[in-house]
């Protein structure tokens, strides 16, 4: 903020004594910064702006990666931005302006389109990694929208203060290979393009009359789409090329470098847009009103997101300092969301029945919990409910806390049938007071259930008693109607069954480490070794393996998997009749120049594997083709029995000859594009060592469709809340 502030001071500077001189600038996020700590140049601007010589453009709130954030969050980056922008300019831009962004989801130009954009000037991938016929084309997105593109035939989106004329050779030189009659020419000393100087402003005047066939035009991204629109005009249909799909790839080691960054933003990301949601419902509810879609803490909250979709922050190529300073943004932004969210919780609790009986004597009440569904569907699945059942240990039932009667009522005050789990607190054990249950519930859209829970001598059961629908069969096996999960120790993976056959061939689902000497962003121009990582460094295997849970509703598996100087802890769930696997995972990573995958080989094959894919906009059908970035859910085509993966922090999938692989963590240094091997440099800290947690699903069957892939992306990332409330 601090750099851009500078850069534009000097380029207004420059304007004043150069009067033929434009200049484009991008992000409200600048701009607000801007009128808040120099007033006075703000001013300047918009004398600019008046006089046509500064061009407001890109209309988001800074330059996001396109390829990692929500299709909801891309959404803000240009709502919230244009409406800065018309608010203090009188008028949004219409194009976009992405100058270093890696790469760029299918979606987006259905995002741009939506949002009021009609033109995108971008820089990467560059040509040599994506070519297209010419600078500018028709860029179409699933959905049928199209969006003009530009991206400069040569150079990049900044210039040295001595290549002005070797540049303007150069475009010159592409634009007449590639027939277009105007092109646009990027140029500025200072990161992410920063501003032209003197010596420059003079050689374009040098070039410019030792090339009278040229006109050459001081202009802006808007001045500069309007020309080449016309153009496109007079050549008719097929004058510019038309490209359909993602601008991708480049610079992959950005998919998953930082993972303690993309993890929370994740989170963050998620609670932010479930609080606003039940913040907006739970408004309309109480009183009456319409949704207000940005109220001041909701604003703020957004702010954290949109900012830190930056794509020097989400893809992890930023210094340790910087990085320390957003996870502190974004821990006080998920914190924020919290509050907003017990506030409009306890607010839905007023309007609701949540009376229990009245207890005989001093007996202690039932307990009652509002739970929260945040999505526009119908949830049915598990929900944990834990609570003191009693304000001291009930120290009747010492020694056998299995033995407290307990009974779940639902809405309805009818017993619902439930689990007893472990509670998070192992205070006290052997005398219980705290109480953990599993219970499948059903919640209706954007709605709420009361449940209540408690200490009831005599507690009614639910019908005639159930065997377990998901069972220990033995030590180191789970078993449910759909799959079977079994871990041997010195194995080297975890076997899954799906209807009595391998659902994973090989080993099963494995953990590999994997040599990767490359920088933050990876290899930094496409380097071969970069793209497709396939070096070995460690097999993890299973270590340990137990049974920790089983019951009417779910069984549970521990493991532990070791591979080098790093374990990893994965809970296996299996759930009453539902036809994926719930796996919770703990990872203690200690590695230098490598990355931790999560290997997927199907057991049987009747093709070349496919990726299906959730993007930003979109959904897209990739092969093999090295590192590449994925969304919230994988539908693993070209196997026999197809599933699904999903999970809520991984973005970075590569296809193998007979697997798909998830990065799990990038063991690289901060902020560097040198190639170090993991003996070199040891003074240099490793990104992401340390523990790391995230969760993820594998899905079969009914299950691993895109659209119940999505669901359960969306359930995995905003589950409902369950939140203990007062009895009115």
């Amino acid at each position: 903020f601090q750099e851009a502030l500078i850069t534009v001071r000097a380029v207004a500077d420059l304007m004043d004594s150069s009067p033929e001189l434009t200049f484009i600038r991008g992000e409200s996020a600048i701009y607000a910064y801007i009128e808040e700590h120099d007033p006075a140049l703000f001013a300047r601007i918009r004398k600019f702006v008046e006089a046509g010589r500064w061009d407001v453009v890109g209309g988001s709130v800074i330059q996001p990666d396109t390829n990692l954030p929500s299709t909801e969050t891309l959404c803000r980056q240009y709502a919230v931005g244009r409406a800065y922008f018309r608010d203090r300019f009188g008028a949004a831009p219409v194009i976009a302006w992405a100058a270093d962004s890696f790469g760029h989801s299918a979606g987006l130009p259905e995002i741009l389109a939506a949002s009021g954009m009609r033109g995108f000037a971008f820089t990467r991938p560059f040509p040599a990694q994506l070519p297209i016929p010419k600078a500018a084309f028709w860029w179409e997105g699933p959905g049928g929208s199209r969006i003009l593109a530009y991206r400069p035939p040569f150079g990049w989106y900044g210039s040295d203060r001595a290549e002005m004329m070797r540049r303007l050779d150069g475009v010159l030189a592409a634009a007449e290979q590639g027939g277009l009659e105007n092109v646009g020419v990027f140029f500025g000393v200072g990161n992410h393009g920063g501003g032209p100087t003197r010596r420059q402003l003079d050689d374009l005047a040098h070039w410019a009359a030792a090339h009278p066939e040229v006109k050459t035009v001081y202009s802006g991204l808007h001045r500069l789409f309007a020309a080449i629109e016309e153009e496109a005009a007079r050549g008719g249909d097929d004058y510019l090329p038309t490209h359909r799909g993602e601008l991708n790839y480049c610079l992959r080691g950005c998919y998953s470098s930082a993972a303690k960054v993309k993890t929370l933003y994740r989170r963050c990301e998620a609670t932010v847009e479930r609080a606003e949601r039940l913040d907006s419902l739970t408004l309309a509810r109480v009183t009456g009103a319409q949704p207000v879609p940005l109220v001041p803490a909701i604003d703020a909250m957004w702010e954290a997101v949109l900012v830190n979709a930056f794509h020097d922050i989400l893809p992890g190529s930023s210094i340790e300092r910087a990085l320390d300073d957003q996870i502190a943004w974004m821990g006080g932004a998920l914190h924020q969301a919290q509050r907003v969210e017990v506030t409009a919780l306890n607010q839905l609790a007023a309007l609701a029945d949540t009376s229990v009986r009245k207890p005989a004597a001093d007996h202690p009440s039932m307990v009652p919990f509002l739970v929260w569904n945040p999505h526009p569907s119908a949830y049915s699945g598990p929900i944990e409910l834990e609570t003191c059942v009693d304000y001291r240990p009930v120290e009747a039932y010492a020694g056998r806390s299995g033995a407290l009667p307990l009974e779940l009522l639902g809405s309805d005050n009818t017993p619902v049938r439930f689990q007893r789990i472990s509670p998070e607190s192992d205070f006290a054990p052997d005398t219980p007071w705290r109480v953990r249950v599993l219970a499948h519930v059903t919640v209706p859209p954007c709605g709420w259930s009361i449940l209540r829970l408690g200490w009831v001598e005599g507690a009614r059961h639910v019908g005639p008693a159930l065997g377990p629908a998901a069972a220990a069969d033995g030590d180191r096996r789970i078993v449910s109607s759909a799959l079977v999960v079994e871990a041997r120790p010195g194995d080297e993976g975890v076997r899954i069954e799906q209807g009595g056959a391998p659902l994973l061939g090989g080993a099963g689902l494995q953990l590999l480490t994997m040599e990767d000497p490359w920088g933050s962003w990876g290899g930094m121009s496409e380097e071969p070794d970069s793209l497709a990582l396939s070096t070995v460094r460690h097999t993890w295997v299973v270590a340990e393996a137990r049974t920790t849970e089983e019951g009417p509703e779910r069984a549970q598996l521990w493991v532990r998997l070791k591979g080098g100087d790093s374990w990893c802890d994965l809970t296996f769930s299996l759930l009453r009749g539902a036809p994926y696997i719930d796996v919770a995972a703990r990872l203690l990573w200690n590695e230098r120049s490598a990355r931790l995958k999560l290997a997927m080989p199907p057991a049987a094959l009747t093709g070349p594997l496919r990726a299906h894919m959730d993007v930003p906009g979109a959904t897209v059908t990739r092969a093999a083709c090295g590192e590449m970035p994925g969304g919230r859910w994988v539908r693993v085509e070209g196997a026999a029995q197809p599933f699904g993966f999903v999970s809520d922090s991984l973005y970075n999938f590569s296809l193998e000859a007979s697997a798909l692989h998830a990065t799990i963590a990038r063991a690289t240094r901060y902020s560097t594009d040198r190639v170090i091997g993991p003996e070199e440099r040891h003074w240099q800290p490793a990104v992401d060592a340390g523990e790391l947690r995230f969760r993820f699903r594998q899905a079969v069957g009914e299950a691993a469709t895109p659209a119940a892939l999505a669901c359960l992306a969306r359930e995995l990332e905003q589950p409902p809340i369950a939140l203990v409330v007062p009895a009115s």
